[in-house]
């Protein structure tokens, strides 16, 4: 009798261990389940890097640093499947930033160990700021072993780049014909181009979003040509992190009108209504939007960008003509440019 008993007792022994150390390591949180994670798309500096393999583009799927409009799935992996048991009762939670959220935590069918959300592209600044994580945990019915809950950091576009369109290299820019701005050689005064605009930071994707160009004022001197900013432009932000079309800068005119004269002065000699070189800056205000939006007046400011104009008269019927908008980079103060004489060919810059 004494022997059955003695291995009835430690295997007790043993069984009530096991379930001991679970507990301890419960309050501590467990490495025996873990939470991991998967972005539907991977960062735009990754969709851009044509060399990128298909593994790394898995690797930085797991990242915890997300955009806003971002999609991520979040599964619950476990060493010890029977302590997941029932696993129609596991229950997921938001424990911080359900604000930010679209919907809230989305369950996938027939699939009780993995949730998906998605951050909210409507969502404005000043929560993320006021916020910024959001945290999930899991509970399961038994409650042992738990992992630790997992957080991740939301981002908003916070800057603007551009650069020039080059039809894959094939050109060194593209003036903007298509809305009637002065081709190459063209007599008529003027310069155009075709902007490809970058949102950052590039480790996000924020694929989905819209964004809108508002009109913040122009400033010039008197005489000065400058006037109001017809914006409104609407785009919606790639895998890429570019905007989905281009944004068309420029500026054209006619020599009388440039050589306007509003009366003469005591010599009988004509006073012009410009004076040249003559300067202006247009400031565009850059926001998220929620499309459709009859008011258009956007959410939350993403970046002002001034677009810069210089009109010099070569004589009473030539002019030169250089606009400047957008960083090419957010570590240099160098801006996309283009400039052209009348009768002449534009220059792009960089």
């Amino acid at each position: 009798m004494s022997g059955p008993c003695l291995v009835r007792t430690v295997a007790i022994f043993i069984l009530f261990s096991s379930f001991s150390l679970l507990h301890a390591e419960d309050e501590e949180f467990s490495d025996i389940m873990e939470l991991v994670s998967e972005t539907e798309n991977c960062s735009a500096k990754l969709a851009r890097d044509k060399n990128a393999t298909e593994e790394q583009k898995k690797e930085d799927r797991k990242r915890r640093k997300i955009g806003i409009g971002e999609t991520v799935t979040v599964t619950l992996n476990c060493k010890k499947p029977f302590l997941l048991e029932p696993k129609d009762q596991i229950q997921w939670k938001v424990m911080e930033g359900k604000e930010l959220l679209e919907g809230g935590l989305e369950k996938i069918p027939n699939n009780y160990q993995s949730i998906r959300f998605k951050i909210n592209p409507y969502v404005n600044k000043e929560q993320i700021q006021q916020s910024g994580k959001i945290v999930i945990k899991v509970e399961t019915e038994q409650g042992i072993a738990l992992p630790r809950p997992i957080e991740f950091d939301v981002i908003f576009p916070r800057l603007l780049t551009a650069e020039h369109e080059t039809l894959g290299g094939q050109v060194k820019g593209l003036p903007a014909l298509a809305f009637d701005f002065p081709n190459d050689g063209d007599f008529e005064p003027g310069a155009s181009a075709q902007l490809i605009v970058s949102v950052h930071p590039l480790d996000v994707c924020f694929k989905g979003v819209w964004v809108i160009e508002k009109d913040k004022g122009f400033e010039g001197s008197v005489g000065s040509i400058g006037g109001p900013h017809q914006a409104d432009s609407i785009w919606r932000i790639n895998p890429e992190n570019y905007f989905s079309s281009h944004d068309n800068i420029g500026f054209r005119g006619t020599p009388d009108d440039l050589n306007a004269i509003k009366g003469v002065d005591s010599d009988g000699q004509p006073i012009y209504e410009h004076s040249y070189p003559n300067e202006f800056i247009w400031n565009c205000l850059f926001r998220t939007y929620k499309n459709p939006d009859s008011s258009k007046n956007g959410i939350s400011d993403i970046a002002t960008v001034y677009q810069r104009f210089h009109i010099n008269r070569k004589d009473n019927k030539r002019f030169y003509v250089k606009i400047q908008k957008f960083l090419i980079n957010p570590n240099k103060n160098d801006e996309c440019s283009v400039e052209r004489t009348s009768g002449g060919d534009h220059i792009f810059k960089p």
